[in-house]
């Protein structure tokens, strides 16, 4: 393995307190090669931490709360971001089944419990440098990474776009969509013989007016 490379970090789960305390302090101890231990103690953590750390080896009990070992190694597998990522199932179901069941689901080795340290730290070194070459072409994600300030950036490496400045009613008024114009209907040209019946018509109300008049006169006279 490339001495300049980060550590490998290497994922313990298993659901006993006291074992998985000591395996994890027992790989935390070893000098060649240093690596990184992050610890689960159900299934369903296991699956959760491999998603964001991406290690490079999961060392996996099989009977576990949630999902078991098992479960966890046929998601890695399914899993295109960690196909690098060797699995080693570390469980006490007996040897001849995990024999059989451990390679169906894609493990690279298998220890069956009770073990001694010495073949755990073979099995783990063997897996490591099996599996270095794809491993470096696999961008390691930084630990406890705080999430980005928005003023920082907008995710995509660019500066961040700034807000949309709010609109005053004012602007939202002038923004608004124009009215139409009211549009005035000419009014229809007078045919000429529409005009020639006008012209009677008001001759017709002016004799009717005088008409009227004159007699109202000559009852006046009469009156005298």
């Amino acid at each position: 393995m490339n001495a300049n490379a980060a550590p490998p970090v290497v994922l313990v789960a298993d659901d006993e307190p006291t074992m998985l305390e000591l395996v994890a302090r027992h790989l935390r101890s070893i000098e060649e090669p240093r690596m990184e231990v992050i610890e689960a103690s159900d299934g369903d953590e296991a699956w959760r931490l491999a998603r964001e750390r991406l290690p490079d080896l999961v060392v996996l009990d099989v009977m576990m709360p949630g999902m078991s070992g098992w479960e966890v190694c046929r998601k890695i597998r399914q899993e295109a971001a960690l196909a690098h990522t060797g699995v080693l199932m570390l469980t006490g179901i007996g040897e001849n089944l995990n024999e059989a069941t451990s390679p169906l689901f894609g493990a690279d080795e298998y220890i069956d419990k009770p073990f001694d340290f010495e073949k755990l730290d073979e099995k783990v070194v063997e897996i490591l440098e099996r599996r270095a070459a794809q491993r470096e072409a696999v961008p390691r994600p930084i630990a406890n990474a705080r999430p980005a300030s928005p003023r920082a950036g907008n995710g995509v490496g660019g500066p961040a776009k700034p807000a949309p400045a709010k609109l005053s009613k004012a602007s939202r008024v002038q923004k608004a969509k124009p009215a139409k114009p009211h549009k005035v209907k000419p009014r229809p040209k007078r045919t000429a013989k529409a005009e020639k019946k006008g012209k009677k018509t008001m001759a017709a109300k002016k004799a009717k007016k005088a008409a009227k008049k004159a007699k109202k006169t000559a009852k006046k006279a009469k009156k005298k």
